[in-house]
């Protein structure tokens, strides 16, 4: 009999494939998925056996926008639209604190949250990129680590040019890492000038790697620019020859028909943020047109200071049911599209083979136990993954063969540690907006 590392027995599989969903088993040699089929113990040896009898074996999560080390401002500037939450909190706020150390403990906290609720990788825009590639390491997930790029001072740069040195330094640094992938992320077109918006992206040519920007993400954004550049953003992206297939644009919640054949045509992508749209006021992104126009949509987020959490299977549930009201058509956005959206298409938009339960495919699942009053009975465990699941839900994560969580706790962090952390920072935080 062949060895492998891991066969997870009897589960509901959700392929993201042609096969479906059907009861099977799923063997993992290698970090990558050997097989999938039935009565895989009659074939191979493995080192452990999961019985998922009962259970749904689904695809990871990969979480396309996010900006992690923010978890530590959840629930500061609630309400607020998004120009004076920027403007009036979290700029402010991330002035005073922002340092290797927040960073690293902010992330502790989200990949904490991302590994209980099912992402194995996800693209991040923030500071201080290379304290979080140290934790992401100890955690066992991947990452896309997007250096923020501005045309103003922070922390980490006086000027733009300094921003650019310290992103070429970032890629050259972690250009071949197996669990970093570097990407360059100048913030959005109101914050970036032209000149800065080419240089980020000859630099992500120079590298070839991903180019991730906020862009028309609230009617706001949409005034600047007409005021400063006489168009709208993605024209502005256009003009400037900056639409790409290696661009993944975060949010595009308002574009005409023009602009949605001409991103399409680009080949740029979509990171999708509904629940951070919505709480910040900024409308609903019609991702059902998107797809129909080819567009590829990938779900993200958003930080948790946003939005306020990380949980992929909420915002996939919330993104699913906005297109069917929005368009007042339940066929508009179905539970496999979403689960696709969600999973394969995040990983593929940055060329990684992951996100489907199928053979060579990167090992990156999660098993959640349907045995659950709002998961039973179990007819359709696409849909009701989708529509009925809960974060809590999910008892084992799996990222390129590892387990990372198994029986609800995670073996990679130490929870209570970053409890306490994250306890010291909402003490200097409260100390500093109470004066």
């Amino acid at each position: 009999m062949e060895r492998v590392d891991l066969i997870i027995s009897n589960g509901w599989i959700i392929t993201n494939t042609p096969k479906g969903q059907f009861v099977g088993d799923i063997a993992i040699k290698g970090g990558k998925i050997a097989e999938v089929g039935s009565n895989l113990r009659e074939k191979y040896q493995a080192d452990k056996v999961i019985d998922a009898t009962g259970k749904i074996v689904a695809p990871a999560f990969a979480n396309m926008h996010t900006h992690a080390a923010m978890n530590l401002f959840r629930g500061i500037g609630a309400d607020l639209p998004l120009m004076d939450w920027l403007t009036k909190v979290i700029w402010p706020l991330e002035g005073e604190f922002v340092s290797p150390e927040f960073v690293k403990d902010g992330v502790s906290l989200a990949l904490l949250e991302m590994i209980k609720s099912g992402t194995t990788f996800y693209l991040d825009m923030y500071f201080f990129e290379e304290y979080t590639a140290e934790v992401i390491k100890e955690a066992g997930i991947r990452a896309g680590l997007g250096f923020g790029i501005l045309d103003f001072p922070t922390k980490v740069a006086s000027s733009p040019d300094e921003y650019l040195q310290r992103v070429e330094e970032f890629i050259k640094t972690f250009k071949r890492d197996k669990d970093i992938l570097p990407v360059v992320a100048p913030h959005a077109v109101y914050t970036c000038s032209p000149e800065t918006l080419k240089k980020a992206f000859d630099l992500a040519e120079k590298y070839d790697v991903p180019y991730h920007i906020h862009l028309a993400e609230s009617q706001g954004e949409l005034a600047q620019v007409k005021e400063k550049y006489g168009t709208t953003p993605v024209r502005h992206m256009k003009n400037l020859g900056l639409l790409s297939e290696r661009v993944i644009a975060a949010h595009m919640v308002w574009l005409d028909e023009e602009e949605q054949e001409a991103v399409a045509q680009s080949g740029t992508k979509v990171a999708h943020c509904p629940e951070s749209n919505l709480k910040l006021g900024s409308g609903i992104a019609p991702v059902s047109d998107y797809i129909k126009k080819g567009i590829k949509v990938c779900l993200g987020t958003d930080g948790a200071a946003s939005n306020d959490n990380l949980n992929m299977l909420e915002e996939m549930s919330t993104m699913a049911k906005l297109q069917k009201g929005i368009k007042l058509d339940p066929t508009a956005l179905s539970s496999a599209q979403a689960l696709e959206i969600a999973t394969a298409n995040g990983f593929e938009s940055v060329g990684i083979k992951a996100g489907r339960i199928k053979e060579g495919y990167d090992a990156d699942l999660i098993i959640v136990d349907a045995n659950k009053p709002h998961l039973q009975p179990l007819y359709d465990p696409t849909a009701q993954l989708v529509y009925s699941a809960q974060a809590g839900d999910i008892e084992t994560v799996i990222a390129r063969g590892k387990i990372l969580m198994e029986n609800y706790k995670v073996l990679t962090l130490d929870e209570e540690e970053i409890y306490k952390k994250a306890l010291y920072w909402k003490e200097k935080i409260l100390n500093k907006l109470n004066g």
